[in-house]
């Protein structure tokens, strides 16, 4: 079942519908009471002919009612019979079908006996084919000692005309004042959630572009401002979270740098005093590849915390990019074990930039690479005059299809991979934006995947 998204879709339907719900009962109370008025008024308009008639038969006789009389003469189309107790026809005026009672012998009976006036509706034939109908009004009357009924009638075809008529007025009036109110009450809604609208454009911009902006809103009412205060106040609560984070990232990236950077130091010196057969070696080598591990860790997350607070930046100095790639690979070999990194050069690939920034995201590239390829890492360097393009391919699994669109992402990792906290391709991300460029993903058709960076040329 399809239901309205917006609320203001349902509350036009709301109008819409409550209106057509309420016109229609008021349309349907309004053609009974009008059908009971028009009878109302044709029974009024009886009586006197009907009393007047009584009086005459009364005092004259039947002949009364076949003869001329005022009462039946035109412009009234006043019908009259007269019966008997069993309904028998006594006398009648003439009229098309005079030869049948107007009032059922039943009635006749009761008008009788018990003395008391009836009012029903009947038909009799036209002319033209078909039948009329007739609202009468049948009372009782004394002919020479007899009690009789005296039925009188007329025509209400103009009354059933002025019914349809009404009808079919509010058969038109009805959608169209349905229709009407379901405008009114979508341009109203439209009005009354402007404010809300200008509020989610308002904290669109703010997630987006401008961290520091709050929600201001004009109109609405009291509620709505009430929701901007209470939103701009937690607002403000995130973006003090979000700077201490910011801040503890920050600084604790620069306190570990010095300890990190002794303790690498230390490992060097003393793998360079063991000999390259002894088993002390391999144990050094194990340990400085987790040691430049968490140096990358904690780089990336200096890169991290300036990114988010917007001082990540790029300078201005020029950078061969086949230099940083080659410099990036040699430091990644140790951890390459017996997978190859090819590096394929077309063009200078000379960039403006920051060296060491450029240094993090080829490291991060190669590292993210490495951890997965079967056999080999595949880079390639073009340059046109406009931008440089180095892409980075292995020939592993490729990237799981519901990662591949956030692979950019912090903290985002193949769960079954094992690998590290997510951050290295966030970073290259963030320093390929800070040089003007960007980075896409994509999985290599037979196998693999391959992560570009496109950087505009020096």
């Amino acid at each position: 079942m399809l239901r309205p998204r917006t609320l203001r879709v349902r509350l036009g339907l709301v109008f819409a519908l409550t209106t057509t719900v309420v016109a229609t009962g008021f349309g349907a109370l309004l053609l009974h009471q009008a059908r009971r008025q028009l009878g109302i008024a044709i029974d009024e308009g009886l009586v006197p002919v009907a009393t007047g008639l009584a009086q005459r038969v009364a005092s004259d006789g039947p002949a009364v009612i076949s003869g001329p009389n005022p009462e039946l003469a035109p412009p009234s189309d006043a019908i009259a019979q007269l019966l008997g107790p069993d309904g028998r026809i006594l006398a009648s005026s003439s009229f098309l079908g005079n030869d049948r009672p107007l009032l059922h012998p039943s009635g006749a009976d009761k008008v009788s006996r018990l003395g008391r006036t009836v009012r029903r509706q009947t038909t009799i034939p036209k002319v033209a084919g078909g039948t009329a109908p007739v609202r009468v009004l049948a009372l009782p009357v004394q002919v020479e000692g007899h009690a009789d009924v005296l039925v009188t009638g007329t025509s209400f075809d103009e009354s059933l005309r002025l019914e349809v008529a009404l009808e079919h007025a509010l058969g038109l009036g009805l959608p169209i004042l349905a229709v009407a109110v379901a405008l009114g009450g979508w341009l109203l809604t439209g009005a009354m959630f402007k404010p809300v609208r200008s509020m989610i454009e308002q904290a669109d911009t703010i997630s987006t572009h401008e961290p520091g902006e709050r929600l201001s809103i004009s109109g609405g009412g009291a509620e709505l401002r009430a929701l901007a205060a209470r939103l701009n106040a937690m607002l403000d609560r995130i973006d003090d979270a979000a700077s201490r984070e910011r801040a503890f990232l920050d600084d604790a990236s620069h306190e570990l740098r010095t300890p990190i950077a002794i303790v690498r130091g230390e490992l060097e010196l003393a793998r360079s005093r063991v000999p390259d057969d002894d088993e002390q070696r391999a144990t050094l080598d194990s340990v400085l590849d987790e040691v430049e591990r968490l140096e990358r860790l904690a780089h990336n997350l200096l890169v991290l915390a300036r990114s988010r607070s917007g001082t990540l930046t790029a300078g201005t100095t020029p950078v061969d990019l086949e230099t940083v790639i080659d410099r990036a690979a040699r430091a990644i070999a140790r951890r390459a074990d017996n997978r190859r990194v090819r590096i394929h050069c077309l063009g200078n690939g000379v960039v403006n930039g920051d060296e060491s920034s450029l240094q993090r995201a080829m490291l991060n590239l190669l590292d993210n690479a490495v951890r997965y390829a079967d056999s080999e890492v595949r880079v390639s360097v073009v340059e046109d005059r406009t931008f440089v393009d180095v892409a980075v391919a292995d020939d592993g699994p490729g990237f799981p299809e519901d990662l591949l669109p956030r692979v950019f992402d912090r903290f985002t990792r193949d769960p079954g991979s094992g690998g590290g906290m997510g951050l290295g391709l966030s970073i290259t991300s963030a320093i390929a934006a800070a040089h003007g460029g960007h980075v896409s993903a994509a999985n290599v058709p037979g196998g693999g995947a391959e992560v570009r960076l496109r950087l505009p040329a020096a």
